[in-house]
């Protein structure tokens, strides 16, 4: 027979049981989405292509200037033209806040700041080629600030 005391002890070790496993379950699973917070928008095709360059010159600027990283500097390069030669066919999501008569030439805007940034890569790879590394360092802290006024003109603004 149980008496009341170790009734009470096997009551405490099974509310304290069911609390630690409900701490648990909740520490494993993802916090629900605050009411009225951000919500995460999903990426452009265009952004998507972006991202794979980002990446690949943020990897870039930090080697350019070794010359026994040639060989990785012409492949992120290479990936840097095929992402703009891919980006070259979407338009920026931007374009559909412009009021129409202004669309197509902010279009035409785009597609010419990446026929640029696909020559200047193609400067910078026949730089590297060459086992220039300076001048090559050089172009890319110009594609830093050619970037750069890019997204501020192109790329939509993040909701706030």
């Amino acid at each position: 027979m149980m008496t009341m005391k170790t009734l009470a002890r096997a009551l405490a070790l099974c509310l304290t049981l069911s609390l630690a496993s409900a701490a648990v379950r909740a520490a494993d699973s993802p916090p629900p989405p605050a009411p009225g917070g951000p919500v995460e928008e999903k990426k452009t095709e265009l952004e998507s292509r972006m991202d794979k360059v980002g990446k690949a010159f943020r990897k870039l600027r930090k080697q350019v200037a070794d010359p026994a990283q040639n060989a990785s500097s012409l492949e992120l390069v290479a990936a840097m033209i095929d992402g703009a030669k891919d980006a070259a066919t979407f338009t920026p999501a931007k374009a559909a806040d412009l009021p129409e008569d202004q669309r197509a030439a902010f279009v035409g805007r785009f597609k010419d700041g990446i026929k640029d940034l696909q020559d200047r890569l193609a400067k910078l790879q026949a730089a590297l080629q060459a086992g220039n590394n300076a001048d090559a360092a050089a172009m890319v802290n110009d594609l830093v600030d050619s970037m750069k006024k890019a997204h501020k003109e192109f790329k939509k603004p993040k909701p706030e």
